[in-house]
């Protein structure tokens, strides 16, 4: 349902953005579909998608009318133009960045990967590396550069959207880097940051299990643990703009130390740092230094502890507790529809899923837990990629209420 607004120029604005989703959403639709689906007026419609196809960023296909309709013109049916416009969609993480760049419609053109570890670079070094990797993409891809509309980046980590800044990350450490504002400045494009957990929240509301929810969240096991919550049909970032702070959450009282300087936050028991300590402490560094454990870490803990070992699976059930108790804790306070829970290997989601759910229904409020669904989902590169597509694709689409830029 489209709000109604008294400054003309924002309705303006605010309508096109439902028009362009609604086409988007719904691949080919007709004006009378739209207008049924938006509540706006069938001249409104008409006004909307004639501006579009003049700018070029939607086309109309003329289809033979149906059998139940043989009588009257041939029905018009829009779509978005794919070629109208790229963004480019870029994942950095700890060994890999990878650069994407994405259609108007949201499709994944080509991707490049760069295995490279940027932790101990020289912030111009960093942006060098990215901005080499956008131009081979782009190669790649071989689209007009000049219909590149941004860049969206997912820095695991603390960031500031509005700046643009990394101020506490995994990849990058404590120090603060600015990498937004440079890569702007050397490409000439807009340059939005955000954290991943944010970014999967916005490809799950476009593209995947949360396309008709205005309210869930994702929790994302990576480097961290992070929460992306959206609420309302948009990404929910609190008045310091950094968004909710899963990681630190308490979930102990063992007094772990947490990287932030506090115990028992939740990223202390099952970040990837936590997990790489605990596997070498019980199950011997070689694990570690594995070919096998350095290309799935987690993956490879859920293999030991399918093959009966108890220190394994100890270990699942023990990151099942903590995660369990946050998430419970995000239930009896949002209640959210739906909450995905994203991790990057299948195997290790298979391993923790029966143990989390339970932990979580066993702490919940019970008509809440009955009220929200529990997704595991594990994750690719690509879904990061339309997430962050999806961040500047709300601009081209001028969604004006994103005042948060």
């Amino acid at each position: 349902m489209v709000v109604k607004i008294a400054d003309p120029l924002l309705m303006r604005e605010i309508n096109k953005y439902h028009v362009l989703e609604t086409i988007r959403c719904h691949g080919e639709i007709s004006r009378v579909e739209i207008s049924e689906r938006t509540e706006l007026s069938g001249t409104t419609v008409s006004a909307i998608t004639g501006a579009l196809i003049e700018e070029g960023l939607i086309e109309a296909r003329h289809t033979e009318p149906t059998a139940e309709a043989q009588r009257g013109r041939p029905r018009v049916l829009l779509g978005l133009v794919r070629t109208a416009a790229y963004v480019l969609g870029i994942k950095i993480s700890e060994a890999m960045t990878t650069v994407t760049i994405v259609d108007f419609r949201g499709d994944v053109i080509a991707a490049v990967q760069l295995p490279i570890r940027l932790a101990r670079q020289p912030i111009e070094v960093i942006v060098d590396l990215i901005e080499d990797g956008i131009d081979d993409c782009i190669r790649k891809a071989g689209v007009d550069r000049s219909k590149i509309r941004g860049i969206g980046i997912g820095v695991p980590g603390i960031v500031d959207p509005r700046s643009g800044r990394s101020y506490a990350s995994s990849v990058f450490g404590e120090r603060e880097v600015p990498i937004g504002a440079l890569l702007q400045e050397r490409t000439g494009l807009p340059v939005k940051l955000e954290k991943p957990a944010n970014l999967l929240a916005l490809a799950e509301s476009w593209f995947g299990y949360a396309q008709r929810d205005a309210t869930f969240g994702v929790v994302l096991l990576d480097q961290t643990a992070s929460l992306g919550l959206w609420i309302e049909d948009d990404i929910h970032r609190g008045s310091s703009t950094l968004g909710p702070a899963l990681g630190h959450i308490k979930v102990g009282s063992e007094g772990i130390a947490c990287e932030c300087g506090q115990t028992d936050c939740l990223n202390a028991h099952v970040g990837q740092a936590a997990i790489r300590r605990q596997m070498q402490q019980t199950l011997g560094g070689d694990i570690i230094a594995s070919p096998a454990g350095q290309a799935d870490l987690l993956g490879l803990l859920a293999d030991i502890a399918a093959t009966g070992d108890a220190r394994a699976q100890n270990l699942i059930d023990g990151h099942a507790n903590k995660l369990g108790l946050a998430v419970s804790h995000i239930i009896n306070l949002i209640n959210p529809g739906k909450i995905i829970i994203a991790v990057e290997s299948p195997r290790y989601a298979e391993a923790i899923a029966a143990p989390l759910r339970a932990v979580a229904e066993v702490n919940s409020f019970r008509p809440h837990f009955a009220a929200t669904e529990l997704i595991f989902h594990s994750l690719d590169d690509q879904l990061w990629a339309r997430g962050a597509a999806a961040l500047m694709l709300r601009d081209v689409y001028s969604a004006p209420w994103t005042t948060t830029y």
